[in-house]
């Protein structure tokens, strides 16, 4: 089979040597950029440091400068990949504590579920039997990096009145009630969209899963939601 051509990084002007202090920042963040794409098109084991270095316009050198193998370069990846897409921008202050809370699930799965997140899970998960230890490093990392930023969210929102009350919502509980949160979020989109090569149809059900997992959620935490009355918004 022919394997899928990967587009080189596009770059100013070349010059050769080492690159100067100020741009030596910018030459990682390249060699980053093009081993998530073929670690995504090839997997770990398909993947080579010549191929990444092809795609970074890089020589393998200034790969090995900077991760010395293949493991440490996959490692650092997915970790940045992990941190960079779990830096979201929150805007869940309109609306009642359940349209808030809506909201943020929506927010959580628009970033998580893509092309791009599903191809990564899919080659770390495809590195669990051959490389034990390299796959649950990268899982821990990863679901700690995710619950950090959902517990921003949520400790947002348990300064509402509605529920700083529930024991749920207090400081020593919020890590624990934010992984929680992510698990009814965005375990099941993401298990649905490891079994989908075209993820068209599991991002038309994430609103609507959003909504449901809010509801379970608040009601587990205790939070008894008062219908609007006669002539008010429901």
């Amino acid at each position: 089979m022919t394997k899928p051509k990967i587009t080189k990084l596009k770059l100013g002007t070349a010059r050769r040597g080492r690159p100067p202090l100020e741009k030596a920042g910018e030459v990682e963040d390249r060699i980053l950029q093009a081993a998530l794409q073929v670690f995504i098109a090839r997997g770990y084991e398909g993947a080579s440091i010549d191929e990444i270095a092809e795609v970074a316009r890089a020589g393998k050198p200034s790969i090995y400068n900077r991760f010395t193998s293949k493991e440490i370069l996959f490692k650092e990846v997915v970790l940045r990949w992990a941190q960079r897409s779990n830096e979201m921008a929150t805007s869940t202050t309109a609306g009642t504590i359940q349209e808030r809370f809506e909201t943020a699930g929506i927010l959580i799965l628009q970033r998580a579920i893509n092309d791009e997140t599903v191809g990564l899970i899919r080659s770390v998960i495809g590195e669990a039997t051959r490389h034990p230890s390299l796959a649950t490093t990268i899982h821990y990392a990863m679901r700690a990096h995710g619950t950090a930023t959902v517990k921003k969210l949520v400790a947002e929102l348990a300064e509402a009145d509605e529920i700083k009350s529930l024991p749920a919502f207090a400081p020593d509980n919020l890590e624990a009630t934010a992984r929680y949160f992510n698990d009814l979020v965005f375990l099941p989109m993401l298990m649905s969209s490891l079994f989908h090569a075209d993820l068209t149809f599991v991002k038309g059900m994430m609103e609507k899963h959003a909504r449901e997992a809010a509801t379970f959620f608040l009601s587990g935490c205790g939070y008894r939601h008062e219908p609007a009355k006669a002539g008010g918004r429901e």
